[in-house]
């Protein structure tokens, strides 16, 4: 049995093709199919890679926007802290001077009532220095009236118009003699006495 040659185009007998003869067409297609195969990975491989490309830039857009974003946000919240700082510290200090100014009211009004009790306590001696004077103006007068009527039990009863008593006449204190219309009360009048005359001139009630 013949064949026709692919390439001499005589028919030659089939035991006398060599094998690789026979398997030339076979490689050339396979290597045709490799080449387009490759070619087609070539392509999907190359777009795939644009496409990973694309993917990692718009990645790392996003990811620097996110950063951009992050670090204005802690700028913001930087800022926000500093402010909430800066009030918190203006608060503590108008708290401070509120208690400095409440704790000066309180030294204040506790002054104030010092001075008062002070005042209380001076109007309260001033009180007992009068009343201590009108006590002793009260003795002295008791005293000078004792005189007195020891004066005149003394001299007899009464009769003193040569002793310098005043005769019966008696002034308990100057207010009864100008009362009486007699000061002042030299020393022979009627109502003269030592109470009346503390210098002791002769002259009472002056």
């Amino acid at each position: 049995m013949r064949r026709a040659n692919d390439f001499s185009g005589k028919y030659v007998p089939l035991k006398e093709v060599p094998q690789s003869t026979r398997r030339k067409p076979l490689l050339i297609i396979a290597a045709v199919a490799a080449v387009v195969l490759v070619f087609i990975l070539g392509l999907g491989i190359g777009a795939g890679d644009r496409g990973a490309v694309e993917i990692v830039a718009a990645e790392a857009s996003a990811s620097a926007a996110a950063s951009e974003a992050a670090a204005a946000a802690d700028e913001k919240i930087t800022a926000a802290e500093s402010e909430k700082a800066a009030l918190v510290a203006d608060q503590e200090a108008l708290v401070a001077g509120e208690a400095k100014l409440a704790s000066d009211r309180k030294s204040f009004d506790a002054r104030v009532t010092g001075v008062k009790q002070q005042e209380g306590k001076l109007k309260e001696r001033e009180a007992a220095v009068k009343t201590a004077e009108a006590q002793m103006d009260t003795r002295e007068s008791e005293v000078a009236q004792r005189e007195d009527a020891a004066e005149v039990a003394a001299l007899g009863g009464g009769d003193t118009s040569d002793d310098g008593a005043g005769g019966t006449a008696y002034y308990e204190n100057c207010d009864a003699a100008r009362a009486a219309g007699a000061a002042p009360v030299y020393s022979g009048d009627p109502g003269y006495g030592s109470h009346l005359d503390r210098d002791g001139d002769g002259v009472g009630c002056e």
